[in-house]
């Protein structure tokens, strides 16, 4: 059986390693130059102890726990996905993609690109960070392309998907079509649905609006060809609209199941703008919902126009996210709760039986 093994990356671990073991030797050498018999219990005496204290504790850990990533592989098969020793079988899995995250630093003010290789497995998000396997983001694609079950060619026939150029919207292709093209091709149609949207994005979002639930898999096409273009900038706007739009529709029309798989798509790099905060007011709205799906979904959604910065500036988000821990289905206040601290952002405690649940399903 064909696998393809990605091992984690050793230059990567090393480099970490390295890094957080400077500010071990730095805490030892605050150590080593205190006067312990100077030491008067004062706040200010004890300053420099705690500092060197935390600095040895705090990242000698981390430089442990990267050693223990060291065996960490992902690996690609005919029958699922491996990744670090979980199992995950391609017929439970859905919509596999590779997603980029502009993340920020508020401690150094640096911002950074994030590339995920993320999939949804029995209705919970898989994440994990392509940058710390020997893998690209593009080799990634490739292997989703040759190992998942609508990927791979028919047993049946070996004849090769014949490409036509897409000139006008009634050539527009399926994702499924897109799949089934060879690499040159599918590069060459991403591309062909772009010109489009440069001669005329009126037309595009016109064709999205009349095609949402006549042909949503060429919608799709047109929303994921626009977010795979390496000037994604220039359809941010475009796009964020877009998501509001379908996602509005959703919970005006009960239709988030139908319309989940557009609406993963549609992805931009820029979450602050304008046009994203729309997309934010809608999914909040989504967070009140009387569906527990639907909410759960906007939640999800949620996560990928949230960063650091965008919740430092809307409150409006932090005050629903602490709402919803009062949400009466625990599942969306264990899930509010874990958002909320993964941007360590004080919040009330959760009952005892939340996390015992949240433990339980961690």
């Amino acid at each position: 059986m064909e696998k393809t093994v990605l091992n984690y990356s050793i230059k990567g671990g090393v480099f970490h390693i390295a890094w957080n073991m400077v500010f071990v030797v730095l805490g030892i050498y605050f150590l080593s130059i205190i006067n312990i018999e100077k030491i008067r219990f004062k706040f200010g005496d004890l300053v420099l102890p705690i500092v060197a204290v935390l600095f040895i504790i705090v990242y000698g850990k981390k430089a442990v726990m990267t050693l223990f990533n060291f065996h960490k592989k992902i690996i690609f098969s005919q029958e699922g996905l491996e990744l670090n020793e979980v199992f995950y079988e391609w017929k439970d899995i859905v919509f596999p993609r590779v997603i980029v995250k502009t993340e920020h630093t508020a401690k150094y003010n640096l911002s950074y690109k994030e590339f995920y290789l993320t999939f949804v497995y029995k209705q919970k998000t898989i994440e994990i960070k392509i940058d710390d396997y020997n893998v690209s983001e593009n080799e990634i694609k490739e292997l989703l392309k040759k190992y998942t079950p609508k990927f791979t060619p028919s047993t049946i026939s070996e004849e090769k998907t014949i490409y036509e150029p897409i000139l006008d919207f009634d050539q527009i292709i399926t994702l499924d079509h897109y799949y089934d093209l060879e690499h040159e091709d599918s590069e060459e149609a991403i591309k062909d649905v772009q010109k489009l949207a440069v001669k005329d994005l009126d037309a595009v979002k016109r064709f999205c609006e009349n095609q949402l639930f006549v042909q949503p898999d060429k919608v799709s096409f047109i929303y994921y060809s626009l977010s795979e273009d390496e000037d994604i900038d220039k359809w941010a706007d475009f796009l964020s609209d877009e998501f509001s739009r379908v996602f509005q529709i959703a919970l005006n029309q009960n239709k988030m199941k139908e319309l989940t798989p557009v609406l993963y798509e549609i992805l931009v790099e820029d979450i602050s703008s304008y046009n994203a905060g729309r997309v934010r007011e809608t999914l909040l709205k989504g967070l009140d919902h009387k569906d527990l799906e639907t909410r759960l979904k906007a939640l999800e959604f949620l996560q990928d126009w949230i960063d650091e910065e965008v919740l430092k500036s809307n409150s409006i988000v932090v005050s629903k996210l602490r709402q919803k821990l009062k949400d009466p289905e625990w599942k969306m206040r264990w899930k509010a709760g874990k958002l909320l601290e993964q941007y360590k952002i004080a919040f009330e405690s959760l009952s005892m039986l939340d996390k015992l649940r949240r433990f339980i399903n961690s």
